[in-house]
């Protein structure tokens, strides 16, 4: 990867350099390029969640000694990049403090709202989904979650309910998870498919950063959307007007089944979220704010 970045800016002659997340900041970039770092989440706000979430003794114990060692990594990251980006106005107290006047700008995490669009097909009625890659320690808690603890609510109330989990998985996840009503597809090339069919989007997350796509996406497709309060969170959402928010497994299952069966609430709720994303969540919205900071960046 060194090699590459130092062939590109031999090659040719490059102004800004934008650096997906700050692990990457360990590479070398050369001193006359101004760098953009675009921070996905606060790792280390991961981290310590992860410490916090963790049933396992040994995970706990890992995940608050990598807290404490990326904060300081990445606070010293905000200090001497030209350009920071964060994706929520939630995260800018926390990095404003370590740039000093610097160039910084909120940038959501957006969609393509041509490509994720309503409609298309019918819904197939008691479905829920639940998407993500599940070989990501979030998204594996989230899964376990809602497969071991509010699945069995939800079928003791809807015994033909069927629950997709797509995303790419590792076999030992894809037999933990497995259990009779519950499908999970691996990668898919197209999460359109999956999310036009669903009645409901499920997103049980109870450890990350950022703000999550899966939200963005399914918000963006009009689909009737539960959520724990961390897995909405920095997104400009509101309960019981975009989507319900629920935490613990008994309120999670019975906003699932109260959408279930209230289709009409579903499909508002859904209407309501579209709207938001097409406000504030589309890419062009997010080419905008980005292009003004690189403007901003040069101009330092």
């Amino acid at each position: 990867m060194q090699r590459a970045i130092d062939d590109v800016c031999t090659e040719e002659k490059v102004d800004v350099i934008q650096v997906e997340g700050s692990q990457l900041c360990t590479y070398t970039f050369p001193r006359d390029v101004r760098i953009v770092l675009d921070e996905h989440d606060i790792v280390y706000e991961l981290l310590q969640r992860m410490s916090e979430g963790e049933r396992a003794a040994l995970r706990r114990g890992f995940n608050r000694v990598e807290y404490a060692r990326f904060r300081r990594f990445e606070q010293r990251c905000w200090e001497r990049v030209a350009g920071c980006v964060v994706t929520s106005d939630r995260e800018l107290p926390v990095v404003l403090p370590h740039r000093a006047g610097k160039p910084l700008a909120v940038v959501p995490n957006a969609v393509d709202v041509d490509y994720f669009r309503p409609g298309g097909g019918p819904v197939e009625p008691f479905t829920v989904l639940f998407t993500g890659l599940l070989t990501s320690r979030p998204n594996i808690d989230a899964a376990h979650h809602l497969v071991e603890e509010i699945w069995p609510l939800v079928q003791q109330r809807c015994p033909q309910a069927r629950l997709t989990l797509a995303g790419r998985a590792s076999p030992a996840t894809v037999r933990n998870l497995s259990r009779p009503g519950v499908v999970l597809t691996g990668e898919v090339p197209d999460m359109r498919r999956y999310l036009k069919r669903a009645a409901v989007v499920a997103v049980p997350i109870r450890m990350g950063g950022g703000t999550r796509l899966k939200v963005v996406e399914g918000l963006a497709m009009a689909k009737g959307l539960v959520s724990t309060s961390l897995g909405c969170e920095g997104i400009a959402v509101r309960d019981n007007e975009h989507l319900l928010i629920r935490d613990g497994a008994d309120a999670f299952a019975s906003g699932i089944v109260k959408l279930f069966e209230e289709p009409g609430l579903a499909a508002a709720l859904g209407r309501a979220g579209r709207q938001v994303i097409e406000q504030e969540y589309s890419w062009d919205l997010a080419g905008e704010r980005l292009e003004a900071l690189y403007r901003g960046v040069m101009a330092a």
